[in-house]
């Protein structure tokens, strides 16, 4: 099954290449980064759900597609990210004066300092809000709630939830989001007619579940090494799972319905990371 899927994505490749001229070193490199992925989708077979495998290699697929569609420029990503941050801004939902501000802004500077993508700027903002969550959106904007400071027990555990969503940025997750979204809306419209917040909302829930799952584990995995690198205690990153997964219901339709994976199997897979 595993060579039938490096066959199938080579000629997905090469008929690209052939469309959009790609140079052999681009085609090569393309091909060596799926081969590694291949190591992280049989990781998935003892740690995460039995769709996971699968959904995994559809992904990598998709995302290639979605990286020739529409290529976001840099300018786009900070003004998209900027505008939404205005927008909390305006309706006063940033708590500048938590007691964690600090912490947290000192947790993402150490965390950033072994990025790859070093064009991005990073900050990371609070917001009033009970709910247990933490997103990230274009232009490396970050946002935590209230609701997930009251619920961790130490601020390595939040080294691994803000390693999480950088790593969404520096994996290109949220441009993909924005790519897919603008694939399917007239996102120039929607942008005029709706405000940034509720485009957040769409990019955050609109996608193609189980498959954006994939984007969640790959986060972790990549969040973990950020937050490790950062001089965080590794032992405590799976923390969060541990008591998120006492309120979770697992059954068929919420996995196939979920943009995350469950959290027993992504505390499973982070302790791999750790024994290993």
């Amino acid at each position: 099954m595993r060579h039938t899927f490096s066959t199938l994505f080579f000629c997905l490749f090469l008929q690209i290449s052939m469309a959009q001229e790609l140079s052999i070193e681009k085609l090569e490199k393309a091909l060596s980064d799926y081969t590694a992925k291949i190591e992280d989708a049989t990781l998935l077979q003892d740690c995460g759900h039995a769709f996971d495998g699968p959904a995994f290699f559809y992904k990598q697929m998709e995302n290639n597609w979605l990286d020739f569609a529409l290529n976001v420029s840099s300018n786009s990503k900070k003004n998209i990210g900027r505008d939404m941050y205005n927008r909390y801004v305006a309706l006063g939902q940033l708590d500048n004066s938590h007691f964690a501000k600090p912490k947290v802004e000192e947790i993402l500077q150490r965390i950033v300092r072994n990025v790859s993508r070093k064009e991005v700027s990073y900050r990371i903002s609070i917001l009033k809000s009970e709910e247990i969550n933490a997103f990230a959106t274009l232009g490396g904007y970050l946002y935590i709630t209230t609701g997930l400071l009251n619920f961790i027990d130490s601020y390595d555990e939040l080294a691994f939830i803000i390693g999480h969503e950088v790593a969404h940025e520096e994996m290109l997750h949220t441009q993909r989001k924005v790519t897919k979204l603008t694939l399917s809306t007239d996102l120039g419209g929607m942008t005029k007619m709706e405000g940034f917040t509720n485009i957040a909302n769409k990019i955050n829930k609109t996608f193609s579940p189980p498959f954006d799952q994939i984007d969640e584990y790959e986060a972790d995995k990549i969040g973990f090494e950020l937050a490790k690198a950062a001089g965080y205690d590794v032992s405590r990153f799976a923390d969060f799972f541990k008591k998120l997964e006492r309120y979770q219901k697992q059954d068929l339709i919420k996995k196939l319905t979920s943009t995350h994976p469950f959290a027993e199997h992504r505390k499973k897979c982070v302790e791999s990371y750790i024994r290993n």
